[in-house]
């Protein structure tokens, strides 16, 4: 939605918050741009106040929708609460609604994949016959980048001897170079040399049917799950685990070996959530679970805690 759709009294303030987030090296994604398009609107119907947005404003912007997901709705707080926020650090005595007012309730659980059943995925991949099914998975695996994401690099995207990964115009249009591992820059450097009929830096690295487009994210994550049915790595109900939850997965590896470095958690989530080109911490946040043997961690780091306070059990 083209910026200059805003309106009303406040039409040039909502642009120069644009700006100012855009100068701080933010994308303003289109769903945010709809929900300040749709205050903008709301506010030209309104008298002017000094605080530009008061308590009932905010109360009736941050409202349930008929139909709305909470995801939905959550995402609209979010913007709204930011906008309040720049708008008392420009002067103005805006009500800022309270963090974690509005939540998103989803019950949906990713199902997270252990390092010994990702061998088995990789084993299943490379007894087959294209070689491109394994080099994705490592990607995907050591990386945590999106299937689109993978199935849309270009050979040049990929600088070996620096060992970074250049991510172009994913979710939200949101670009963003990686570092990768020096063994997944070595696999990746074999792949070329063994399967790439064409190394040019604006090449595909999974050319498709015609080579001048890449393979499409669909039949890419189609054939993967093939391979996790064919390895046994499956969902509860016995289907196939999502090629999504590689991601899910490698957010909380990640998260699981900062804990185990000592780095602060809360801190270093905001370089995770760079790292996987979210928009925000709240994305990053819901991807994060925990394998049974992190709860078994948990539980022997708090016993010393519990047998101080309550007493009781082995020393």
């Amino acid at each position: 939605m083209p910026l200059t759709e805003f309106h009303g009294p406040y039409a040039d303030l909502l642009y120069e918050y644009v700006s100012f987030r855009q100068a701080l090296g933010f994308v303003v994604p289109p769903s945010t741009r709809r929900t300040l398009h749709h205050i903008a609107d709301y506010l030209y119907t309104l008298p002017l106040v000094p605080e530009i947005i008061d308590r009932e404003r905010a109360d009736e912007i941050a409202a349930a929708r008929a139909g709305e997901s909470g995801r939905t709705r959550q995402s609209r707080f979010v913007a709204l609460r930011q906008l309040c926020l720049w708008l008392r650090r420009c002067g103005y005595d805006s009500y800022v609604p309270p963090a974690g007012l509005v939540r998103a309730r989803n019950d949906f659980v990713p199902r997270i994949v252990g390092e010994d059943e990702m061998a088995r995925i990789l084993e299943v991949a490379e007894s087959g016959t294209l070689p491109w099914v394994p080099m994705v998975l490592k990607l995907l695996w050591c990386t945590g980048i999106r299937v689109g994401e993978a199935s849309s690099l270009r050979v040049g995207d990929l600088d070996l001897s620096a060992e970074t990964m250049y991510v172009a115009h994913a979710k939200n249009d949101r670009s963003r170079i990686i570092p990768i591992s020096r063994s997944l820059a070595s696999a990746t450097a074999a792949y070329l040399d063994g399967h790439a009929s064409d190394t040019r830096p604006e090449m595909w690295l999974f050319p498709g049917r015609p080579s001048s487009a890449h393979r499409n994210k669909v039949a890419v994550g189609n054939r993967l799950r093939m391979v996790y049915r064919d390895a046994g790595v499956l969902r509860p109900d016995g289907t196939p685990i999502r090629t999504h939850d590689l991601r899910h997965s490698f957010a909380v590896r990640a998260l699981e070996n900062m804990a185990a470095r000592g780095w602060d958690v809360y801190v270093t989530l905001s370089l995770l959530s760079a790292y996987m080109g979210h928009a925000n911490i709240f994305d990053t946040e819901y991807y994060l679970r925990l394998l049974p043997s992190a709860h078994q961690s948990i539980v022997d780091a708090e016993a010393p805690v519990s047998r101080a306070v309550f007493g009781g059990g082995p020393s």
